[in-house]
């Protein structure tokens, strides 16, 4: 008998949730993480949103699956609330809505108009799973007084924000406890660097032997599996994000501060998050002058009123991207699974998306919506 039902390589977001999905179906599951620096779970602060505002749109299905992922929040946190009730709360994820600003740019204030246009009908609404109207904001800094008095902006009450290490965690910690309540179950968590090889996973001197592997590990994914002829195109964009803190004031419940442009603002119980840069620059985790400037400008530039605001860090993580800018999910070889290319919007998809490339790896049908994220498919090569 195989030692494990699935072996998942890659302890991210996507990772843990893959492993929680397997053992919540009785599975012996492995989860293996080389612990690499850049891993962008690791770096993340995110806006947990179902409104893109770096596409148009164009895709029915895209915008349909970011819905979806943005829903499945809500029973996922009542199942970790469940699991784990010392862990509830606002430290891991908040509905705090979303204010989303533009400058006199044109090309700015017509991304706005779009998504207010958008979101301007019943119909509108319900594609994107918003029931509450939006609203045009005459004075942003009702909602952030350090924001420049000039921006337009249009308030999304059904927005959260959420801590990446900290849902990790919740997902991790979810899982042994549910693999502890199964007798038919089980979980082991393993640090290393798992390579698939003829007959099965090696870390270090052990092979593990397994029905099905899913490769969760991020940017990593192109040259974990390209030594065994599969191509799987996608690349990292390094992100830097700068932390801060304003002395005195609250910002846990502020809304996320969100442009059609560059920068954005996220405000915790102890910080705010500035971010983020997309730099195409390869493994290359640093945290550099550059990058950091640039995130401190464009922050100050939306926001002049923290130029006296605390740096507290600077995180890096690197992005898993691919060319068509969508996600990777299913089958590239027998018994040979991947979940990747999430880019910017890992924290909003990866949850289900991990259950659902889990599910599929121990033999579920990979629902026939996400056929347009074949890892098979055509990808357009990169300008």
């Amino acid at each position: 008998m195989a030692d494990y039902d699935l072996i998942v390589i890659g302890g991210g977001i996507v990772g843990a949730s893959a492993a929680l999905a397997g053992v919540r179906k009785g599975a012996r599951v492995a989860l293996i993480d080389a612990g690499l620096a850049g891993r962008a779970t690791d770096a993340g602060a995110g806006i947990v949103s179902p409104v893109a505002l770096d596409r148009g749109e164009q895709r029915p299905e895209w915008t349909a699956l970011i819905t979806e992922c943005v829903g499945y929040y809500e029973s996922l946190l009542a199942e970790l609330d469940a699991v784990d009730p010392a862990g509830a709360g606002s430290a891991t994820y908040e509905q705090v809505g979303e204010l989303v600003v533009a400058d006199d740019d044109p090309r700015e204030q017509a991304a706005l108009d779009a998504v207010a246009e958008r979101l301007s009908t019943p119909e509108g609404r319900r594609a994107h799973g918003i029931t509450k109207p939006v609203e045009l904001v005459e004075d942003v800094r009702t909602y952030w007084p350090e924001l420049r008095g000039d921006l337009r902006g249009l308030f999304i009450t059904e927005v959260g924000r959420v801590v990446g290490s900290r849902l990790h965690d919740r997902l991790l910690t979810a899982a042994r406890r549910r693999a502890q309540i199964d007798a038919a179950a089980a979980l082991d968590i393993i640090p290393g660097a798992g390579v698939l090889g003829p007959t099965g996973v090696r870390i270090g001197h052990r092979t593990l032997n397994s029905q099905a592997v899913l490769f969760a590990t991020g940017a990593w994914a192109a040259a974990d599996l390209a030594a065994y002829g599969v191509n799987v195109a996608v690349r990292p964009i390094r992100g830097q994000l700068v932390h801060l803190r304003l002395d005195g004031r609250q910002t846990g419940m502020r809304p996320v501060v969100n442009t059609p442009g560059a920068g954005y603002l996220l405000g915790f119980d102890d910080r705010i998050v500035a971010g983020a840069t997309h730099e195409d620059v390869g493994f290359d985790a640093r945290v550099t002058a550059g990058g950091q400037h640039a995130v401190l400008q464009a922050a100050l530039d939306l926001a002049p009123g923290l130029s006296a605001a605390t740096v507290l860090e600077t995180r890096v993580g690197l992005r898993p991207a691919t060319s068509d800018g969508l996600p990777l999910v299913g089958a590239v070889a027998p018994g040979v699974h991947v979940a990747t290319g999430l880019g910017a919007w890992g924290l909003t998809l990866g949850p289900l998306l991990g259950e659902l490339a889990a599910q599929h790896a121990l033999g579920d049908q990979l629902p026939e919506r996400l056929e347009f994220l074949n890892p098979g498919r055509p990808l357009p090569k990169e300008s």
